[in-house]
């Protein structure tokens, strides 16, 4: 992703929340991004979007998918009575969701030298990432930490957060963890959603730089 990519992906990451999200503390969570490498880091080291700029450019895929994913199947059958929930989730919610998941991953990728064999065998060079966390907090949980420092968080939101990962970051069978998570997805229909945005521009939309 070259910088104007990147400073455009910046602005329309700072359009949205402004337009969708009007909670108190708004601003100072944003001024805290701009003390991070958010906006230039990659979303991974090796998978989806391991590229400058990449973690911005996720998080907006991330947030145009879990709205559309609402109001296109969950909201309606709420409507329609259909679903286990009934009451609806705010955009405003969504967006905070969202946009701001994956905050754990600013600050903790490193720009490295790798190397690999060429279709010769012969070794080259190549830019890579690895992956230096300083505070192995957990990964939804850091996130949650974060955004809770500057705003007001519910309990849906917290749990969303949390497990955005899914089942990618429980235990085996019968594990406190997987229980945690069969019960998070019980309390409001926001973890799912954010669980499926997620997987869906990760696995499905994203690609990954060729090395």
């Amino acid at each position: 992703m070259n910088p104007s990519e990147i400073d455009q992906n910046k602005a329309h990451f700072l359009a949205l929340s402004r337009q969708y999200i009007s909670r108190p503390g708004l601003e100072d969570l944003l001024a805290s991004l701009d003390k991070t490498d958010f906006f230039t880091a990659p979303s991974s080291s090796a998978y989806h979007l391991n590229e400058p700029g990449g973690l911005c450019q996720h998080s907006l895929g991330v947030f145009h998918t879990a709205l559309t994913v609402y109001h296109s199947i969950v909201h309606p059958a709420i409507e329609r009575g259909t679903s286990p929930f009934t009451k609806a989730v705010s955009d405003e919610s969504i967006a905070i969701v969202s946009l701001f998941h994956d905050l754990c991953k600013a600050g903790i990728y490193r720009d490295v030298e790798k190397w690999k064999k060429d279709d010769s065998g012969r070794w080259q060079s190549y830019r890579g990432y690895k992956v230096v966390d300083d505070f192995p907090f957990g990964h939804g949980e850091k996130s949650v930490l974060h955004v809770s420092h500057y705003l007001q968080l519910t309990s849906s939101e917290m749990l969303a957060i949390r497990w955005h990962m899914g089942m990618f970051d429980v235990g085996e069978s019968g594990s406190p963890s997987r229980y945690a998570l069969y019960a998070a997805l019980a309390k409001s229909p926001l973890v799912c959603v954010l669980q499926v945005a997620d997987q869906l521009v990760a696995n499905c939309l994203e690609k990954t730089n060729e090395v």
